[in-house]
This record gives structure tokens, C-alpha cells and sequence, in this order.
């Protein structure tokens, strides 16, 4: 099926990363070739090179264009007058959403950081990691600060919770066989946005 986007009306090099995610989300897997990006698109393969400088370079330029608007969320809820329990249930809920709109993400973010050559693992720790663990710090600190957390240690924090909200985006395969579900639909979206925020905010809050 040709990408949704006509060539005329979209800059190619977005062309390219929105037939990138689609491919993605139809088949399931972060394994695709540049043959399927280039058939979904409906553009020659080699305006990759031209764009990304490989098929890596355009998988970064995917990540980071997937998640730059949410750090730059979260940098603001971390700042913004409200409780600290607020904005956790705020920060699961972006978080949910994302993977819901792109559920391939945290798969890809995980397979750049461990590549061997380690080539763009920087940037992606330096633009995404960081910002992301050093806003949480900022949340669990000032909920403990006013009472309202248990001390957590925010490193621990970082890993449960990214793990947490993409175990369901993740598991397909699992959802069709083991539960019946076959479409991971808003509805479904917003009970695990519920179950989580409350599973995590029990576990972190002070008792009373």
C-alpha cells in the first residue's frame, strides 16, 4: 500500500521517516529493509543516503523526531505549580500515548542505545535518556520534599516505568493468543493509562 502523504504536498525526508514507522507498526518489527521504506514511500531508496546518510541515520532522525516534543512536555510538567503526584500521572499518560501512536519506539530507542559500535548511542543518551531521567529526578525529589513520595530511587524509577509502559505495545502476540484481544484500541489505551498510574502512585506515595 503507498504511503497516505502525496509525494507533492510533503517534504521527502518526512516522507521517508513517516513510511519508516508505518512499515513498523504494519509488520510489528523494527526489521525492516530499505526496500520496504523506499516501496511505502513511493520514493527512490537512495534519497536515504541523501537524507540520513544510511538506514541507521534515518532510524535516529526517526526517534528523535518521535520523542522531541514529549521531553520537551516533560521538561515543562517538571517546572509547572502543580503536586509532584499530578505530574507522574501526567507523565505516564504522555508516555502511554506515545507508544500507542508509535508502538515501535522504545524497541528502537533500545536497539540504537546497545548497537556495538555504539555510534549513536551518545547522542540519543545526551538529547533523550538524560532529559528525560534528569526530569523524573526532579519530580520524585520535590514529592519527597513536600511529603508526598516515599524517597525512590530515580534510576530504578526510570527503568520500571519505561519498561512498564511499553510491555503492552510490545506484546501483540501475547494479547492475541493469551487474552483474545486483537486490536490494542483507545479504550484498552486508557485502562492500562489508569492501571499504571495507579500501580506506580500507590507504590511511591506516602501511606495516608
Amino acid at each position: 500500500m503507498p504511503s497516505t502523504v502525496p509525494v507533492s504536498e510533503a517534504v521527502p525526508r518526512d516522507v521517508l521517516l513517516k513510511a519508516a514507522a508505518d512499515v513498523m507498526i504494519e509488520q510489528q518489527s523494527i526489521d525492516i529493509s530499505l526496500s520496504e521504506i523506499a516501496r511505502k514511500s513511493g520514493l527512490n531508496s537512495a534519497l536515504v543516503k541523501y537524507y540520513f546518510g544510511n538506514k541507521s541515520g534515518l532510524l535516529l532522525a526517526l526517534v528523535l523526531k518521535t520523542t522531541g516534543p514529549s521531553v520537551a512536555q516533560l521538561r515543562e510538567l517538571a517546572d509547572m505549580p502543580i503536586s509532584a503526584d499530578k505530574k507522574i500521572r501526567l507523565h505516564i499518560r504522555g508516555m502511554i500515548s506515545n507508544y500507542f501512536r508509535h508502538p515501535f519506539l522504545n524497541r528502537l530507542l533500545l536497539f540504537m542505545l546497545n548497537d556495538q559500535d555504539g555510534i549513536y548511542a551518545e547522542r540519543l543518551t545526551e538529547e533523550l535518556v538524560l532529559p528525560v531521567a534528569r526530569a523524573q529526578r526532579q519530580i520524585l525529589e520535590e514529592g519527597a520534599r513536600t511529603g508526598i513520595f516515599k524517597p525512590v530511587d530515580p534510576m530504578l524509577f526510570y527503568f520500571h516505568l519505561s519498561g512498564a509502559c511499553d510491555a503492552l505495545f510490545h506484546g501483540g502476540t501475547t494479547l492475541k493468543y493469551g487474552f483474545a484481544v486483537d486490536v490494542l484500541d483507545e479504550t484498552l489505551k486508557e485502562r492500562y493509562v489508569e492501571h499504571l498510574c495507579s500501580t506506580f502512585l500507590s507504590g511511591i506515595c506516602q501511606a495516608g
